[in-house]
């Protein structure tokens, strides 16, 4: 009767919007009017007890046919689903078919409506009649709902206040934009790849193995490897795309700066007696370069197949958390996003993946290893082992990113709400890691202290300006931000400290809403982790994006995105609650350290993109948790799948962890280790030998006129050796030639933006180097990267020319800002 119900309104609805039907649409209704009809019938041979509708009634409590009735309805429910969302989201004139799915979509709704009372009505027998015990339900659902119910208040908070969602103040990173998303193909083979390993488990095979966990997380990494180099770099504003003279690929932005550090560790300048923001990442790309050499792609080789190592140590840590299923699915997961990064990285900025020259992902795998001993250290009774080597973990981890110290509170706190009468020995265990953190620390703060007089661990400048600017810009003022001419480098840093005081104290109530704003806006983009599209132009974009679609956010969505957004607030917090209620106060340690990390990086009015990608992985693990959590209920309904889950979730329950026994020479192993690394950042200072010592003005121009690149520069020959030029010597970095009017689009930086004049830009490594931009009509034949290049300056400073030098090749270039009557 229910049936023929919504069979009689969707015929009404549909002659109601097509007074005057076409043929095509006449035939649509009589398969509308088909379906009540029908219905009315088997109404009529219900009340009959007609002998087929018996047997066909029979025939649908066989197990097999009901598994199979459920697998249809699911399917024709699940497409209908993605068809919604499709033609809500596509543009109808570019992909022809869309206006046929429009046309069928009465007969297509009413076909998903009853395919889902169908399958709630398996569920609710299935339930019912093999839902043996039921004890669990019930604190399960109240952390669900509790879960939700919070969700929406922060929801409906936010669409009231617009807190996390608008303009907080003028300037950059005024709002984070979400990082690059998942797509939903990729999301579905996840889903596919976590339901084969709960049917794979539970086959007794897989005990045969010996240390299989080794073996999946070891085939992980060589996949990853694999799938990453089989992909071009491509190129985008951190990696610039290949110019003359050299045709290479450079980095930029921070990529640059980076390795413009470890460049200088390598002609002996040691870190430029600057402190360097993330050390040790610098050191790892000094040591890359001393393996492969300078080749971007080459270096790019050696970096992968060590940030590989990122959706292994997932695997791992999702298989300690939850099983095998959620380890493989978020792994791919992680796999198949740094591929999506760097296929959009030419119409999308500020990402991070493993093409790049950026401390992310090893932050990222140093905090999953953290987590992954911190809940082993849980669950076996606090041993001190463990405890020391979480205090490595995290002291290494800071010398890539110091805000991970947050992690250390963060695991302390769960632990005391997962075992409160053990206190004591978390609080020993606490000492513990601290003490190992102090010493991995203690060689670089040594460094710095030498340095400045100060104990400092992390580059105050870089960090303090950007205080100083977007506390300032909240408040509406475009502080005086640069140096000012003679000031020192403790003075500055002095002052932009007061800028940022005066800017919190006069708008306190500015400064801590702009702060929360910024904390919502991490939660904001995490959700949208998820897809959210918002115009499909051709089915390839479901594959491979042509525009940064997630950049589109303003926090107005569309009717079917809302419907999405809804679905995925239920999916997160379904997860949550699986993972609480699975694994107790641990199931919430890493949605935790997500919570505060963020909110350390809100201390600095930032957000969104490359920032949330350390931590953004904890998001779409418990993502996958809410799809398996479905997955379960899926298998729960089937008569055969039944026994796999349970028989599952029997497998898979952790055993009591019994806690190491370490013997003595481990633990000095491992402490040689952590101070190794500790030391290893002062010590490289000192490692090389220094490739551009000091020498003076008149042994410059020695080495310049005597260069056989001269011979026929006469002229030159003749200014060098009188006395109104000026030498400068060093190592040339990323030369590009710019012909008049080119530059790049996305920058307004001195020297790569836009003129009129041609000219090559490089970097010269040295004790007053920097930038350099010599004025030249066309590109130079010979002018490589690391090559050793004498400058030389004539009246106001003005660059005149430049002996450029590698192996046993010289040129000599003269700039076209050089008055050639001086030669007269």
């Amino acid at each position: 009767g229910l049936w023929a119900l919504h069979g009689a309104f969707s015929l009404w609805q549909f002659l109601a919007s097509h007074p005057s039907p076409s043929i095509e649409e006449t035939l649509l209704a009589s398969a509308l009017l088909f379906w009540p009809a029908l219905n009315f019938f088997l109404i009529f041979s219900l009340f009959r007890n007609s002998a087929w509708l018996v047997r066909l009634l029979d025939t649908l409590k066989i197990p097999s046919v009901k598994d199979q009735i459920f697998l249809v309805v699911t399917l024709i429910f699940s497409l209908r689903t993605c068809l919604g969302i499709f033609q809500s989201v596509a543009d109808h004139s570019a992909i022809w078919f869309v206006g046929y799915i429009n046309r069928l979509s009465p007969l297509l709704d009413l076909a998903a409506i009853t395919s889902a009372e169908v399958a709630a009505l398996i569920l609710f027998v299935a339930f019912r009649d093999n839902l043996t015990n039921r004890t669990w339900l019930k604190p399960f659902l109240v952390k669900l709902v509790f879960i939700l119910a919070l969700f929406g208040g922060i929801a409906f908070y936010m669409s009231q206040t617009r807190m996390g969602i608008d303009v907080i103040y003028k300037g950059d990173w005024a709002r984070g934009l979400p990082a690059v998303p998942l797509l939903e193909w990729q999301i579905l083979l996840a889903c596919l790849i976590c339901g084969g390993v709960i049917l794979i488990e539970t086959r007794p095979s897989l005990k045969r193995i010996p240390h299989p966990d080794f073996w999946i997380a070891l085939a992980v990494w060589g996949f990853a490897a694999t799938l990453w180099l089989s992909q071009p770099i491509v190129t985008n504003s951190a990696a610039l795309e290949p110019l003359e003279p050299n045709f290479e690929i450079y980095p930029f932005n921070d990529s640059q700066t980076y390795d413009e550090f470890s460049q200088s560790l390598l002609i002996g300048n040691g870190f430029d007696a600057k402190i360097p923001q993330r050390p040790l990442y610098i050191l790892f790309l000094t040591i890359l370069h001393l393996v492969v050499g300078q080749s971007y792609e080459k270096m790019i080789v050696g970096q992968t197949l060590v940030f590989a190592l990122f959706p292994a140590l997932l695997y791992l840590f999702g298989r300690e958390f939850f099983g095998r299923p959620l380890g493989l699915s978020i792994a791919l997961l992680a796999i198949l996003r740094d591929i999506n990064s760097n296929l959009v990285s030419p119409f999308t900025g500020n990402i991070t993946y493993s093409k790049l020259y950026l401390s992310e992902i090893p932050t990222a795998m140093f905090l999953i290893l953290f987590l992954w001993v911190g809940i082993r250290w849980i669950r076996s009774g606090f041993p001190a082992f463990s405890g020391f080597l979480m205090g490595g973990i995290l002291g290494i981890a800071m010398l890539i990113r110091t805000q991970v110290i947050v992690a250390l509170p963060v695991i302390i706190f769960i632990a005391v709400l997962h075992q409160p009468r053990k206190f004591k020995t978390i609080f020993r265990s606490a000492i513990l890691m601290l003490a190992v953190l102090l010493l991995i620390a203690a060689p670089w703060l040594w460094r710095n202290w030498r340095l400045t007089g100060s104990v400092i661990f992390d580059s105050p400048e870089s960090q303090t300006i950007n205080l100083a600017l977007r506390y300032s810009r909240l408040n509406g003022i475009e502080p005086q931000a640069l140096p000012l001419p003679g000031e020192t480098s403790t003075e500055y840093t002095e002052r932009l400290q007061r800028i940022a005081r005066e800017a919190i104290w006069a708008n306190p109530t500015g400064a801590a809403k702009g702060i929360f704003s910024s904390f919502l806006n991490h939660g904001v983009d995490n959700l949208l982790l998820f897809p959210l599209q918002n115009d499909i132009k051709s089915l390839g974009e479901i594959i491979v994006p042509t525009t940064a679609f997630w950049e589109g956010w303003e926090g107005a969505p569309t009717s079917s995105q809302l419907a999405l957004i809804l679905l995925y607030i239920f999916l997160l917090g379904l997860g949550i609650a699986a993972a609480w209620h699975r694994n107790g106060w641990i199931g919430l340690l890493p949605l935790a350290l997500n919570l505060v990390y963020n909110l350390w990086t809100s201390l600095a009015l930032l957000s969104g993109q490359r920032f949330l990608v350390s931590m953004d992985w904890s998001i779409y693990m418990y993502y996958m948790l809410g799809l398996f959590a479905l997955l379960s209920v899926f298998f729960f309904a089937l008569e055969r799948g039944r026994t796999v889950i349970y028989r599952w979730y029997e497998l898979s329950t952790m055993p009591p962890m019994a806690p190491p026994n370490p013997k003595s020479w481990q633990y000095l192993l491992a402490g040689v280790l952590f101070l190794g690394v500790g030391i290893s950042l002062p010590l490289v200072e000192k490692a090389f030998p220094q490739r551009y010592p000091s020498l003076s003005q008149p042994e410059l121009a020695q080495i310049v006129s005597s260069s056989p690149a001269l011979d026929s520069f006469a002229c030159a020959k003749k200014i060098i050796a009188g006395s109104e030029v000026n030498f400068l010597r060093g190592r040339a970095l990323y030369p590009r030639y710019y012909e008049a009017g080119g530059g790049e689009w996305f920058t307004d930086s001195f020297g790569y933006k836009a003129t009129d004049s041609g000219r090559l830009v490089f970097t010269l490594l040295n004790e007053s180097g920097g930038r350099i931009v010599f004025p030249l009509d066309a590109s130079p034949e010979f002018f490589p990267h690391t090559a050793d290049v004498t400058l030389v300056y004539g009246r106001d400073r003005a660059l005149w020319f430049a002996l450029v030098q590698k192996d046993d090749r010289q040129a000599f270039y003269i700039s076209t800002d050089f008055d050639n009557s001086l030669c007269y």
